[in-house]
């Protein structure tokens, strides 16, 4: 009988820690689009014709900063999540519970699919789209 409520208890834990990840990943994207969202405004804001170029050129360093701000906190947020799912899996393979959702789920993503496309990949392969795209607009006074 305490063995069976103390898998039920472990498999509790299992499913708090879990949910908490979950949290904390909607977290994770809610900041980094809110601050993505913000760098293309600024960004599409300095194309007003009313700007001086001093201006239009602040404003386009600010955007590209605050990009590169949502990819250090997407990093930040993202450490935690993987110390979470971690423990998950060391909670599965330890056999402290009965549930297997975190090992389920990297079975379930093709073990084929490009690293080069991974969200990361993406982010700064962007991010250095973006950045030269405003040295450029900065050598070409516009």
């Amino acid at each position: 009988m305490q063995i069976q409520s103390e898998s039920h208890l472990e498999n509790e834990i299992y499913m708090k820690i879990w949910q908490a990840d979950q949290e904390y990943l909607r977290t994770r994207w809610t900041v980094t689009t809110f601050f993505m969202s913000v760098s293309f405004a600024i960004f599409g804001f300095s194309f007003q014709a009313k700007l001086a170029p001093i201006d239009s050129l602040t404003l386009h360093i600010a955007g590209l900063m605050i990009y590169w701000f949502a990819i250090v906190m997407h990093l930040h947020f993202l450490q935690y999540s993987k110390f979470l799912r971690s423990y998950l899996l060391d909670m599965e393979k330890s056999g402290r519970t009965s549930l297997d959702i975190q090992g389920k789920t990297g079975l379930e993503i093709p073990p084929n699919t490009s690293k080069w496309l991974s969200t990361m990949h993406l982010f700064f392969y962007f991010g250095a789209l973006y950045t030269v795209g405003v040295v450029l607009l900065w050598l070409l006074s516009l």
